[in-house]
Formats: structure tokens, C-alpha cells, sequence
């Protein structure tokens, strides 16, 4: 079995027992709180004369739908190879239109081009993703992505002991290895940046209190580059 079928596998899996994926359907408050960090931090950078937005691995349509909620005059195409997934979100979300398809098979595209496309948590589950980030200019001049903080010595050892992390293939990549992608693709690096400190599947109170010092963290560079819970970038495809 290819490793990208395996994946594929595991995330219809995913889906069929908890009706979308675990970190999204009936998450707990550290999760909740980290995707809200994520829909925030992409909010901001999609531009504001945006009209068309493509979710690449759009999953179980759950961050589709927060990008809907942020910006409800914008209409949102997401496409995934999980179909189990795409079929959830569809049924679950009928104001965004969803089809299965891959980042890296551009014959399963769209056949037209977005004014901002987001790759938000997928790369890390990629065989390849240098060629998804290059796949992503043929949907989108502008591309947000946001990734695991690859800087971090905890997330690295938590994808080698994880049974998670490990039985999704998880790995990551550090910032300035995504920015050479990204210009290697063709693109301008515009932002790049490091946001949240509350993990995923983290105790309650540990993360209220994470989360309360959150902002104050964000603020330190050093702090923030290699114990930050993720990469934001946007990139643009150069003229």
C-alpha cells in the first residue's frame, strides 16, 4: 500500500468513526482553542478585496466553514482526497462546495484559479510537499499556509512517540525550509510567522492557563520561533 493511500485511509477512518476528524468533532477545549487560533491567523492575512478562496485539504469541512463564518460575502471551494471526508462536509456544510481531489494530482483540480488559496495542516501529511506548494500556484496567486512548528524539539519528539502523530505519518518542517519551498515554487515570501502556545489534546487547565498568557508569548521572538505551535505564511507568486 503507497504511503499516500495509507494516509488517505486513515483520515476515511477518521471520519467514519467520529463523524469528522478527532481534533475538530466534539474536540476539547485546548483543541477548540488552537483551530480558533489558526482560523484567526488566516482571517487576517486573506486580503480584503478577496472574492474566491480555495481550502486545499479541506478535510472534514470543518475550517471551511470557519473561514465562511469570518468572511461571508467570499465563496469557498474545498477539495480533499478523503472522500469519507468531502462526503461529510458536503452534507454538513451545503454553502460551500466540496469535490475530492489532491494537491498532488493537479488533474484532479478545480478548472479555474482563486483569488487566495490555503493549505492549512496538510503539508505535514504529505509525501511531497514542495510539489503540493508548487501544485498550489496553479489554483491561487496567493497562498496561506500554516504548519506544525517545525523549530520545535517538542513536536519532533512527539511525532517519534505518538501513537497519533505516528499512525498519521506526521512529521514537520522548519520555517525557513517552507520558505525555500515557497520561493523555490516561485512565489515572494510576504509574512511568515509564529503563532499559538496551547497543543492539541492538552489538559483543560493547564491550557487556560497557557492560553491566558498566550498574547504575551506571541510577542517573543526567540520563545515564539521555536516553542510557537505554528508557521503562518503567505506567499505570492511572483510577476
Amino acid at each position: 500500500m503507497s504511503t499516500l493511500k495509507k494516509n488517505v485511509d486513515v483520515f476515511n477512518d477518521d471520519v467514519a468513526n467520529n463523524q469528522g476528524y478527532k481534533y475538530t468533532t466534539e474536540a476539547p477545549l485546548s483543541s477548540v482553542l488552537a483551530n480558533k487560533r489558526m482560523t484567526d491567523a488566516t482571517l487576517e492575512l486573506i486580503d480584503k478585496n478577496a472574492v474566491t478562496i480555495i481550502d486545499i485539504g479541506a478535510g472534514d469541512g470543518t475550517y471551511s466553514n470557519d473561514i465562511y463564518n469570518g468572511r461571508p460575502g467570499v465563496k469557498i471551494t474545498g477539495f480533499d482526497p478523503a472522500a469519507n471526508a468531502i462526503k461529510n462536509a458536503a452534507i454538513k456544510y451545503p454553502h460551500i462546495q466540496f469535490s475530492v481531489g489532491n494537491i498532488l494530482e493537479p488533474a484532479t483540480f478545480p478548472d479555474k484559479k482563486y483569488d487566495v488559496g490555503v493549505i492549512r495542516g496538510v503539508l505535514h501529511h504529505l509525501t511531497d510537499p514542495e510539489s503540493a506548494i508548487r501544485n498550489a500556484g496553479l489554483l491561487s496567486d496567493n497562498v496561506i499556509i500554516i504548519e506544525p512548528n517545525g523549530n520545535n524539539p517538542i513536536l519532533k519528539l512527539i511525532e517519534k512517540v505518538s501513537p497519533y502523530h505516528r499512525q498519521h505519518e506526521e512529521r514537520s518542517f522548519s520555517s525557513s525550509l517552507l520558505k525555500k519551498w515557497c520561493e523555490q515554487s516561485g512565489y515572494t515570501v510576504e509574512h511568515l510567522g509564529f503563532i499559538g502556545f496551547v497543543p492539541f489534546f492538552f489538559p483543560t487547565f493547564l491550557t487556560r492557563i497557557i492560553f491566558f498568557f498566550q498574547p504575551m508569548l506571541e510577542k517573543i521572538y526567540p520563545l515564539k520561533k521555536y516553542f510557537g505551535a505554528q508557521i503562518v505564511i503567505l506567499c505570492r507568486k511572483k510577476k
